[in-house]
């Protein structure tokens, strides 16, 4: 499985998460490299945070499946990431990111009630002990 675009594992090397690709020279290179890792036998490629035509051009030009995450959708497959479409992260809003519910809010304030009912001596009552 390949992976390209913005690959986290990367981003001390340039330094910020922004879209990649967006200029010529490295869409150019990240095509090459599409078709390179397909050369070299990936059944399948991501791509994260690029431009959505990139996205589709790339999808177009090879034979493998290309999942994209931030890339438009142009290409074969979705990924989201469950905890960002559940909504447990709460700071990370990237444009690509849909989030279907609010856990974090629901989770904060259940352990809140939770935390309240402890301090209150009301957990655990009589009927939640042996």
């Amino acid at each position: 499985m390949g992976h390209l675009g913005l690959t986290p594992q990367s981003i001390y090397k340039f330094g910020t998460y922004s879209v990649r690709a967006k200029e010529e020279a490295e869409a150019q290179k990240l095509l090459e490299d599409a078709i390179l890792l397909q050369n070299l036998g990936c059944f399948a490629l991501v791509l994260e945070k690029i431009p959505a035509t990139l996205g589709k051009k790339v999808s177009e030009s090879l034979h493998i499946p290309v999942i994209g995450i931030g890339a438009g959708n142009g290409t074969d497959g979705q990924v989201l990431v469950v905890h960002d479409m559940l909504g447990l992260t709460h700071e990370f809003h990237p444009r690509f990111l849909r989030r279907y519910l609010n856990l974090f809010e629901t989770i904060k304030d259940t352990v809140g009630l939770y935390v309240a009912d402890v301090k209150a001596g009301n957990f655990p009552s009589e009927d939640e002990q042996y």
